[in-house]
C-alpha cells in the first residue's frame, strides 16, 4: 500500500498537519470564528488528500471487483472532492473574516 504516491504527497500532508497545529494553538489562545474555520478547512483538506491517496492505492483491488473506470472516477471525485471543496470554502471564509476591511464607525 506504500508507494511513490505517498512520498510525493508527504510534503502536502505535513503542510496540512502544520496548519492544523497552528490553528489549534490560535483557537486555544482565544481564537474566534476565523481561527475555527481555519482549523476546519485544514482538517478537511488533509482528510480529502488522505482519502484520495487511499482510494488511488486500492484501485487495483477495485478493478478486480469489476468496477469500471467511470464508476471509480465518480466514486473518487465524490469521496475526495466533497471534503476538498468544503475545505476550500472554509479556508476562504477564514481568510475573508480575518482580513476583511473594517467598516467605519457611524456616530
Amino acid at each position: 500500500m506504500f508507494d511513490t504516491s505517498w512520498l510525493r504527497a508527504s510534503p502536502e500532508i505535513v503542510a496540512w498537519l502544520i496548519g492544523i497545529v497552528l490553528a489549534i494553538v490560535m483557537v486555544r489562545r482565544g481564537g474566534h470564528r476565523a481561527e475555527k474555520l481555519l482549523l476546519a478547512g485544514c482538517s478537511l483538506m488533509l482528510a480529502a488528500r488522505l482519502i484520495s491517496l487511499l482510494l488511488t492505492n486500492v484501485m487495483p483491488w477495485i478493478r478486480e471487483q469489476a468496477m469500471s473506470a467511470a464508476e471509480f472516477g465518480l466514486a473518487l471525485s465524490l469521496l475526495a472532492g466533497v471534503p476538498a471543496l468544503a475545505g476550500i470554502i472554509c479556508l476562504g471564509l477564514a481568510f475573508w473574516l480575518r482580513f476583511r476591511p473594517k467598516r467605519p464607525e457611524t456616530a
